[in-house]
Parts: C-alpha cells; sequence; structure tokens
C-alpha cells in the first residue's frame, strides 16, 4: 500500500468517512505525497497533455486576446498575466512572443516543484508564488487552463427521499464510496427536493466560488480580466468525478496520490458566482469556437507559408484536436470575467466551429 493511501485509511478509521473534497485535496495537494506535489504529471511520460503542449497556436491566439485588452486599456505599464497552475510554462512562454516585453511581469502560481523549474526554463524572468493571495496589486489577466477541473467538489447522491453526502470510507484496507448524513447535507438540503429523481448526484465546488470570488475583488480593484478553458457544462448535474493515469482513465481510489483526479465544471455556477460579486461574464463559448473567432485558422495558414510538409501536418493535426466538435472543441469550455465597464472582450461572438481537413 502507498504512503499516502496508508494515511488516508488511518485518517478515516480515526474519524470516519471523509468528504469526496477531502479525499480529492489530500490525494492531489499533500505536502510530501500529493499527485501534484511531486511528480511530472505533464506530456507524454506523463498522465494528459493540455492544449499549449498540443498546438503553439493555442497560447498565440490567448495572447493576440491580452494583446487586444492592453490596447482598449491605453498600454499600461504596470501590467501582469498570471497563469494558474502554470504547467511546463508553454503557455505564457507562447503569450509572450505575441506580447514583446508589453506585460511588465509574468506570474506563475503553481505548487508543483518540478513545473516550477520547467517554468524558469521557459521563462526565467517570470515570478512564482503558491497561493493565489500572494500575487501583487496591478492590472492583471488570469489564465486557468485546466485549472478549475482539478479543485476538490462535494457530490451529493438523493436516496430514499433525502440527500447524502458522497464519503470516502475503508474497511479491510479497501477504500469505497459511502452515502452519508453529514452537517453540510442537512444544511444544504433542508427538504425532499421531489422534483429531482432517486439516485440523482449534484455536485458543489466551493472552491472554485472562492477563487471566483477572490479574482472578481481582485479585478475590480486592480482592473483585468480573467479568462477559463476546461471540460465541463452549462446545464444539468450527475457525476463527473474521475481519475487519469497514464492518459487514460482509472479507478480515483485505487492509487491516492499516483492518479490525477478532476471534475467537470459547473460553469453556470461561476456565470451565477460572478453576477453575485458584479462582474461581467462572457460566454461560455466552446473553446473551438472561441478559436475560430480569435483568428486560429487564419494563424495557421501564417504558419503553413513556412512551413515544410511534416510540419504543416502536425500544425493542422494539433489545431484539428483543439477545435474538432469530436475531440477538444466542443467538449472545452471558454469563460471570462471583467469589471463593469470594462472594455468589451473579443472572441465571444456568435458562429459555428470548423473543422479542419
Amino acid at each position: 500500500m502507498n504512503i499516502l493511501k496508508k494515511k488516508i485509511h488511518n485518517l478515516i478509521n480515526e474519524n470516519g468517512p471523509i468528504s469526496l473534497a477531502k479525499f480529492m485535496e489530500i490525494s492531489l495537494g499533500d505536502k510530501k505525497y500529493g499527485y501534484y506535489r511531486k511528480k511530472m504529471p505533464l506530456g507524454s511520460g506523463g498522465d494528459f497533455v493540455t492544449s499549449p503542449d498540443i498546438s503553439q497556436i493555442f497560447g498565440e491566439i490567448i495572447g493576440i486576446w491580452i494583446l487586444d485588452i492592453w490596447i482598449k486599456l491605453n498600454k499600461p505599464k504596470n501590467f501582469q498575466v498570471v497563469d494558474l497552475g502554470g504547467g511546463r510554462g508553454t503557455l505564457l512562454k507562447d503569450i509572450n512572443r505575441v506580447l514583446k516585453g508589453k506585460v511588465s511581469n509574468f506570474v506563475f502560481v503553481d505548487i508543483n516543484d518540478e513545473l516550477k523549474k520547467q517554468q524558469k526554463k521557459a521563462l526565467k524572468d517570470a515570478s512564482h508564488f503558491k497561493k493565489i493571495e500572494d500575487i501583487p496589486n496591478k492590472t492583471t489577466i488570469f489564465i486557468g487552463n485546466e485549472f478549475l477541473d482539478a479543485l476538490p467538489i462535494h457530490q451529493f447522491i438523493k436516496k430514499d427521499k433525502s440527500w447524502k453526502e458522497v464519503c470516502i470510507s475503508s474497511k479491510n484496507n479497501k477504500l469505497f464510496f459511502s452515502y452519508e448524513n453529514t452537517e453540510l447535507s442537512k444544511k444544504l438540503f433542508k427538504n425532499d427536493h421531489n422534483d429531482i429523481k432517486e439516485g440523482s448526484i449534484i455536485e458543489i465546488n466551493f472552491k472554485i466560488r472562492k477563487i471566483i470570488n477572490y479574482i472578481s475583488s481582485f479585478i475590480k480593484k486592480n482592473s483585468g480580466a480573467a479568462i477559463f478553458f476546461d471540460y465541463g457544462y452549462l446545464e444539468g448535474n450527475g457525476d463527473s468525478f474521475q481519475g487519469v493515469k497514464n492518459n487514460k482513465f482509472a479507478n480515483p481510489l485505487d492509487d491516492p496520490g499516483f492518479i490525477d483526479l478532476t471534475s467537470h465544471v459547473n460553469f453556470k455556477d461561476i456565470q451565477l458566482n460572478a453576477k453575485e460579486n458584479k462582474i461581467d461574464v462572457y460566454g461560455p463559448n466552446t473553446q473551438g469556437l472561441f478559436l475560430k473567432n480569435m483568428g486560429a485558422l487564419e494563424r495557421l495558414d501564417i504558419l503553413e507559408k513556412t512551413a515544410n510538409d511534416h510540419q504543416k501536418q502536425e500544425l493542422r493535426n494539433g489545431l484539428n484536436r483543439l477545435m474538432n466538435d469530436n475531440e477538444m472543441g466542443e467538449l472545452f469550455k471558454v469563460i471570462a470575467l471583467a469589471p463593469k465597464n470594462f472594455p468589451s472582450l473579443e472572441g465571444f461572438t456568435c458562429g459555428t466551429t470548423t473543422n479542419i481537413e
């Protein structure tokens, strides 16, 4: 049994079942053995590959999006771009190539020491923080690419006409899901919700709400905007909790600390939360539509003019994966936040996605 799994078993045996959110928090963020603390999760040798590593066009398009905002704000000198969960630094490196010195500071927010080394190679003058609360006050663009999906969720299931919280229990050295009457379930569901079917699952992500609250206050105070790319939904509910290992789905309870744990992002909840903070919300659009609106196909044409046949095919394959409805184009959504009376944000207009041949 791995050390972290044993630690979780001991915690449950001493205090009883733990919430799914607590399990995710420990599995991903334990200071010594958590998944995001100790290994290289990205790339061909990791458990997943993100958009910046699939195509350089992704970062360049976001760079153009930021450049437009910078111009509309009358080209402020004290201007920073913050990458939440910065990966290997590829995204900010590609953005920097577009902005060409117009940003006073690039900032990575990440808890992974291995990734931090890669980020320093990508952008040697960037700043690094482990908490979003430590970011200095100035005009800021926040970027979160596959950042929100890793924040811990609470799950609730309707059983026997009442709502119970989905928890993790331990027996005979095995972890399993259990359904408990917790203080949180009693607080949130004070009636039967007879309009919802038996067996239905509702997910609530309090950490995302906290992040949106913080960023909303920050950009209202300092000016700026935020943009998030992630897989998720606008309507509905259900169980979206999943584990990924070696680019394949895995039992999320099998090997804590060695499996990436995620859930789909509830974009409707982000919309409502931002509006409560009196923040303007753009989208969500599909990722494919956003990239099309921002000129990704035109950028592909430009890059192909100086590329050989092999490079052209790689460029097309990469962008197709990001934009095609059957790949990431439909599943991944894009949502942006800005203060009231902020200059309009590009990319969030009507249209249809285009699949690349």
